[in-house]
């Protein structure tokens, strides 16, 4: 004889059937929401990095030292350094790197670029504060950013209306063109010499000191270039000087020798962007393959300034991190 199924029964086995499902629902939508969350967490676990620096001393050593502070505060990056010296081993290097478990290399500075070149192995390399030409290496590049350093141009004298410079294109084209695609936000005409060797470029610095105009045209000097600036730079200063022209770098030295302005890095805030600049390029977001340095120092030469026609007061002053010629 079958079995009577009372209303009460039919209750209890609905019943028992919604909380199984209901259960199942949300064991099904917790193991869901979990996985992207376990994802977020090893996606944003710190790149294991490597940074290789030179081995330095006195002013150097503390100007590195800044710059791996400001890689070690970026979030992402978990630093292990690896100091070199001038006739290090690569083997020894490739071993340390292999030990530190590392992601991704930062090669900081020119000695460090090299080595890293050399390496034997698939790990990302990104190469920070080198004055050279990148290799398709990604880079942050000493050479200052051509927008904030317009923007302090334009601070200082901003009757300037032409920035010239002799370039080459393998080492600074990059910076030309950059230069050229912002200019007009500065109000500025961007005209390049391009040069392939110190003879055309020593005459193509000829042709642009003649073609300069006097209080209009501001000379820049690239911080790397075919013609090395201690030989064009006495002639340069020469002829700015008669000429009443501003004559911008990214060397303070060349200020202190008479120059108008140089734009130079700050060297801790360098090296958090090349953490920045690393870590994009180590998740494979969209970015350049090579960038000028952002955050810039100014030094500024006085007694060129008066001469060119630009008088600051004291406040004014109070805006520069390096004054020449300096109070005895």
């Amino acid at each position: 004889m079958a079995p009577k199924f009372t209303l009460s029964d039919l209750s209890h086995h609905l019943t028992t059937f919604i909380v199984s499902a209901v259960a199942l629902l949300c064991l099904t939508i917790t193991a869901t929401l979990s996985q992207p969350s376990l994802a977020a967490d090893e996606s944003s676990a710190p790149i294991k990095t490597s940074v290789i620096l030179p081995i330095a001393t006195g002013a150097a050593k503390m100007i590195y030292d800044e710059v791996i502070s400001g890689i070690a505060s970026h979030p992402d990056i978990n630093v292990s350094t690896i100091a070199i010296s001038s006739n290090a081993d690569v083997a020894a290097i490739e071993k340390e790197i292999e030990a530190n478990k590392s992601e991704m290399i930062i090669a900081v500075g020119n000695r460090s670029y090299k080595l890293a070149r050399e390496l034997n192995n698939n790990i990302l390399i990104i190469a920070g504060g080198i004055s050279g030409k990148p290799n398709g290496i990604p880079t942050v590049s000493l050479t200052g950013d051509p927008a904030p350093a317009f923007a302090e141009l334009k601070r200082v004298a901003p009757h300037i209306k032409d920035v010239r410079l002799v370039y080459n294109d393998e080492i600074n084209g990059w910076w030309y063109k950059r230069a050229q695609k912002i200019a007009t936000d500065y109000d500025l005409t961007i005209i390049g010499y391009p040069a392939t060797d110190i003879k055309s470029g020593v005459k193509l610095y000829e042709q642009l000191l003649e073609d300069a105009v006097p209080k209009i045209t501001a000379v820049w000097i690239p911080l790397r270039s075919v013609v090395p600036s201690k030989t064009i730079l006495p002639l340069l200063l020469e002829k700015a000087w008669s000429k009443k022209l501003a004559v911008i770098s990214n060397n303070p030295s060349h200020t202190k020798l008479g120059g108008f302005i140089a734009v130079y890095p700050e060297h801790k805030k360098m090296g958090g962007q090349l953490a920045q600049f690393a870590s994009h390029h180590f998740k494979k977001k969209k970015i350049d393959r090579i960038v000028g340095t952002k955050n810039l120092n100014v030094a500024i030469n006085l007694r060129t300034s008066s001469h060119i026609g630009i008088r600051l007061n004291a406040k004014e002053r109070a805006n520069f991190d390096k004054i020449f010629p300096t109070k005895r």
